[in-house]
């Protein structure tokens, strides 16, 4: 299993308020990756999305093995960490005038061998490639999701639609949240991206997974996805995972 991790400011930005963290456990046995989009402001969107990185971290690394050896053991431990790491950045924003309205997005994916269990909280995304072909399995909370479901828009006009980035659901800024606990198969031949809206605002789908699928190592083609959305403009900050079970053989030159 290939992983690569990369994020970038972007070529318009100063700061970059994206997060991501790879951790693992037993000799790499259970792997935890997270990516965080924060919002509110530079300072407060920098400190929103890296309390959440870190507090996924912390609490992965000192997590009851046990927990995390099955799907109902995995999806109870987000629930939980997700709701503690929310009202600890509720709070902080509330302590902190400098903070107040920050939030984050938030994947978290535990990964168990071909088994994994995905924390989705906003309009980062993760999806999935495989032998039945690629899927964006997370579901945008946000407003252009709503009016696409409504039929008001396409998902091309959402793209580029002035309010693409107003989210309905985050990280911190309730005092309750209720993540999305996604189950997924991991089988030799697939791979996830998990992304920011940095990538998935500037790529379509089929491009996206054309690039998984692509030649090269995992660290080639994440690369590859951010070149690409910085080409496009860059405007927001991008980042990305790359977890590849074998879609292809590493590009041997």
């Amino acid at each position: 299993m290939e992983v690569a991790v990369r994020t970038h400011v972007g070529m318009k930005r100063r700061i970059n308020e994206d997060r991501t963290g790879l951790f693992t456990r037993e000799g790499g046995r259970f792997m935890l990756a997270v990516v965080a989009d924060g919002m509110g402001g530079h300072k407060s969107g920098d400190t929103a999305s890296r309390m959440a990185v870190e507090g996924f971290g912390e609490e992965f690394i000192k997590a009851d093995i046990t927990k995390l050896n099955t799907g109902d053991g995995r999806a109870g431990w987000l629930a939980d960490v997700t709701d503690r790491l929310n009202r600890g950045l509720f709070e902080h924003a509330r302590s902190n005038e400098e903070c107040r309205g920050m939030g984050t997005t938030i994947e978290a994916a535990v990964i168990a061998g071909k088994e994994v269990t995905l924390c989705h909280i906003g309009d980062s995304r993760t999806y999935k490639l495989g032998p039945e072909g690629f899927e964006q399995v997370t579901k945008d909370h946000s407003l252009v999701s709503l009016l696409v479901d409504s039929g008001e828009i396409t998902e091309e006009e959402a793209r580029i639609h002035p309010k693409r980035n107003f989210i309905m659901k985050a990280l911190g800024t309730d005092d309750t949240v209720e993540p999305d606990i996604i189950p997924l198969g991991l089988p030799e031949g697939s791979a996830l991206l998990i992304c920011s809206d940095g990538l998935s605002n500037k790529l379509g789908e089929n491009e996206i997974a054309e690039t998984v699928a692509g030649k090269g190592t995992a660290t080639e083609r994440a690369d590859a996805l951010v070149n690409l959305a910085n080409e496009r403009g860059g405007e927001d900050n991008i980042s990305v995972i790359l977890i590849d079970n074998g879609v292809r053989e590493a590009d041997a030159g």
